[in-house]
């Protein structure tokens, strides 16, 4: 044995020795063709039409914003537009295990934009309370230390796929199951500057999108104004180019965000019987009928758990003056914290305030503060109606109203741990019906969101 082992090894050697030169090539082609591979393939499309896009935010090439990412790939589940979940990259899933445990088939006729047939082991989904086993190419496991029923809703995120020779020596080739990939990219440190998508069937009459990203609006409609892009997409203010000649504006709301007014509830003259009459009072007050798409809750009307029934808090101000005065004690001066981009709807509100007879001072901040009276922002609504890290009271960091309420905390837990959506749904109406009402937060108006393109 020992004695086949050594000629083995040595009849490799010479052979190694003597086709040194081709193997050496051969290595250092294959890298070659692995780091080319991705800027040659968008030029398979090179006499199709291409879109250039604008978007605007601070992206890495592993932290994509989901509507490209939506192009490229699945998720092992995807969302209608109530949220519910359907089968994607799984074909079902079962929880199990009370919900601790949830079991998804995987897809195995789909392939990846490569080539390559699906595997459970390819689909990697970063949690930090949670175990993923894979049993076998067909199926993939997640467990959790406690029940969890938003989880499909969660892997929802496209999948993405690292491939390419010697990766570790050239940029990773990032593939889908989607009708486009990936093709080069540029970036400025580990932020995009651009990325490149073509369409996977080289015949397409899908054009070919290049994606431009801004770190600012300011900026983006510059570039626009230039001709560096042919649209911008998600700008909240077209700012001049509402005048801009041949150019075509679409408009629609953000179902995934609303603006609000949240209240600390800690600080003494919002807190208690009193605090809560001096919320309501500042409700009542704001002239809510300016905006076309109003929210009344914290989950959209798109969402398949919005209850239509919450009260509304619509313009009163006889009602708001009733209240301020079973107010224990006011404020001399009464403090909006908002961000520079709120600043005119601020002074909105505080003229609508001043109707109360309330002296009130607006502070601007370029970020979130700790500390406030009342906070103008956006805030983010997830795709599934669990929130309970927006109004638990052990959610320390990410309640910002610092709300305090056994009952809706109990119907924040039990809207986690149940499994069956028309349940989930009753919870949910409650837990709606009574966060309008405890009015930590005042619930505004869900942003329209523009796409600004340049006129054929």
């Amino acid at each position: 044995m020992y004695k086949k082992f050594r000629f083995t090894l040595r009849f490799l050697v010479a052979l190694m020795k003597k086709n040194r030169f081709a193997l050496s090539f051969g290595l250092i082609l294959a890298i070659a063709i692995s780091w080319l591979l991705p800027k040659l393939l968008p030029l398979t499309n090179r006499f199709g039409h291409t879109r250039h896009i604008g978007l605007i935010g601070r992206y890495t090439i592993t932290d994509l914003p989901k509507d490209i990412l939506q192009r490229v790939s699945l998720g092992l589940t995807t969302l209608d537009a109530s949220g519910s979940a359907s089968p994607a990259l799984a074909t079902g899933w079962q929880a199990t295990d009370s919900g601790k445990t949830y079991i998804f088939d995987i897809d195995t006729s789909l392939h990846w934009q490569n080539g390559e047939p699906v595997k459970s082991q390819d689909i990697k989904y970063n949690f930090r309370d949670a175990e993923i086993v894979y049993p076998d190419s067909g199926h993939l496991v997640i467990k959790l230390d406690d029940p969890f029923s938003p989880l499909p809703s969660v892997v929802s995120r496209p999948v993405l796929k690292s491939t390419g020779f010697l990766a570790l020596l050239s940029r990773p080739r990032l593939v889908g199951v989607g009708s486009y990939q990936i093709g080069s990219y540029r970036k400025n440190g580990s932020l995009l500057t651009t990325l490149t998508l073509f369409p996977v069937k080289p015949r397409s009459n899908l054009p070919n999108l290049v994606y431009h990203f801004f770190p600012s609006a300011q900026i983006a409609r510059t570039a626009f104004k230039m001709g560096l892009v042919d649209e911008l997409n998600h700008l909240t203010d077209v700012g001049d180019l509402a005048s801009w000649p041949n150019l075509t504006l679409d408009s629609n709301p953000l179902f995934d965000r609303f603006i609000g007014v949240f209240f600390n509830t800690d600080d003494p003259f919002l807190s208690g019987t009193s605090g809560k009459n001096f919320r309501l009072a500042l409700s009542y007050a704001i002239d809510k009928n300016r905006w076309p798409h109003r929210a009344f809750g914290p989950i959209p009307p798109s969402s398949w758990a919005y209850n239509p029934d919450v009260k509304k808090y619509d313009f009163d101000l006889d009602r708001a003056k009733d209240l301020l005065s079973k107010v224990e004690k006011l404020p001399d001066k009464f403090t909006l914290t908002t961000v520079p981009i709120y600043a005119g709807l601020a002074e909105q509100l505080k003229s609508d305030w001043s109707g109360l007879g309330l002296q009130v001072s607006i502070s601007i901040s370029p970020e979130i503060p700790n500390q406030f009276q009342a906070l103008l922002i956006a805030q983010a609504i997830p795709s599934d109606p669990d929130q309970y890290h927006l109004w638990h009271s052990t959610a320390e960091v990410t309640n910002l109203t610092r709300l305090k309420n056994p009952r809706i905390d109990k119907l924040l837990e039990d809207g986690r741990t149940t499994m069956e959506q028309n349940s989930r749904k009753i919870i949910y109406s409650d837990f709606q019906k009574f966060l309008v009402e405890e009015s930590p937060a005042i619930f505004l108006y869900y942003p329209d969101t523009f796409t600004v393109s340049r006129t054929p």
